[in-house]
């Protein structure tokens, strides 16, 4: 809400500002010095010269108002309140068809507000001057200090996209991570499997009798008399098909029957799919595979993969960021469901004890902080600060 100091409408923080800096002033001859100090942003000069100064954020200010401003306490909590609205304005840079190449704010011999600007046009520069009736509460805190407003909504929507375009980031580098594995995979079964392919053709019935021995599984010449049989066989000798995980082709299986060729290129085929499954069980993250053998005997093989992890990096933002127990207990609502999701993982193979370790951690060290912070509601900026370090 809008406050009025002597002439001149400010916000409230302008006027908390101003009042909390006020019992600080330094003596009469440091009003100009002060407020660079104060207002590093800002270029200030004396006078009431309009188009005097380069670039943006200049504030040039009337001799007779500075002398005001060292004299008289209140008229110096004015100004100042008014300079820090000034420096919290955003001006607009660029609109259609022109470009602000310069831009200043004046405050005048009788305390009035006048800005003024340098454009660049398609056909030259033009300069334009304003005055902003501050003393009114419509004229200067609707066009002049609402676009304060729009800058913070602006900044929060510029740090939502920026958030969304990380999370898409990670997913499509997740995405591809993953396809990377599964192409690696299937590159390394289709080479055993071309290998052993090329011997079983030299050397068929040597290659089957050295497999079979390998394998500990008995010749299966003439040895099953139904479908049913053979699945019992299978299931007996091979990890994938005795867990549920591999669906093969009826019609494969019935071809298999006949033609002992067919039988020990499935038998290739599962025995491949067993070592892949013994590599996976032991990643962390690993949630289960599939095994596909279709009626001409070619199998395609699927794995999934689930992994969970603590931010790190924002936890640590958002401890710091909190400036009070309030803000401290909410930080903390979100690390214990963080941990709580990590066990949760943990049981499901999604993350390793590192993981529920690193959560552990994080709520200990927002406990020992907890126990030094205000109990007292948050300032905007601290306010401010809270939620960027909850979003980023």
């Amino acid at each position: 809400m809008p406050v009025k100091v002597g002439g001149s409408y400010v916000t409230e923080a302008a006027y908390n500002y101003a009042a909390s800096e006020a019992k600080s002033a330094k003596k009469e001859s440091g009003v100009l010095s002060d407020l660079k100090e104060k207002f590093p942003n800002l270029k200030f000069t004396v006078g009431t010269a309009p188009f005097s100064g380069n670039g943006m954020d200049n504030v040039s200010i009337s001799p007779k108002i500075l002398k005001q401003m060292e004299s008289n306490p209140e008229k110096r909590m004015e100004y100042e309140a008014l300079i820090y609205d000034i420096a919290h304005t955003e001006v607009p840079t660029t609109a259609p068809g022109r470009k602000v190449k310069s831009h200043g704010f004046i405050i005048e011999d009788d305390g009035g507000l006048r800005s003024w600007s340098i454009s660049e046009y398609e056909d030259g520069n033009r300069r334009s001057q304003a005055s902003a009736k501050r003393s009114e509460k419509k004229k200067w805190w609707q066009e002049i200090l609402n676009p304060q407003k729009k800058k913070k909504n602006s900044l929060l929507e510029q740090q939502r996209k920026l958030i969304e375009k990380q999370k898409e980031k990670a997913v499509e580098e997740l995405e591809a991570k993953n396809l990377a594995q599964k192409e690696a995979d299937e590159r390394l079964m289709q080479n055993q499997l071309s290998v052993k392919a090329t011997a079983l053709k030299r050397n068929p019935a040597a290659v089957k009798e050295a497999y079979l021995q390998q394998s500990n599984i008995v010749s299966t010449d003439n040895a099953f008399g139904s479908v049913d049989e053979f699945t019992k066989f299978l299931r007996a000798n091979f990890t994938v098909a005795g867990n549920g995980l591999a669906s093969i082709s009826s019609k494969y299986l019935k071809d298999c029957l006949m033609d002992e060729e067919k039988r020990q290129k499935l038998f290739e085929n599962l025995k491949a799919a067993d070592e892949m499954l013994k590599n996976h069980e032991g990643e962390v993250g690993f949630q289960g595979m599939r095994v596909i053998i279709d009626e001409e005997g070619e199998m395609t093989v699927e794995s999934s993969k689930s992994t969970i992890t603590i931010n790190e990096g924002k936890s640590q933002r958002q401890i710091a960021a909190a400036a009070t127990k309030g803000d401290m207990q909410a930080v903390l609502a979100h690390l214990e469901q963080d941990l709580q999701a990590v066990e949760d993982g943990l049981k499901q193979n999604k993350c390793d004890a590192a993981e529920v370790e690193k959560a552990k951690r994080l709520i200990e060290q927002a406990k020992q902080k907890m126990a030094s912070l205000p109990d007292r509601a948050p300032t905007p900026e601290e306010q401010t600060a809270m939620s960027i370090s909850m979003l980023i």
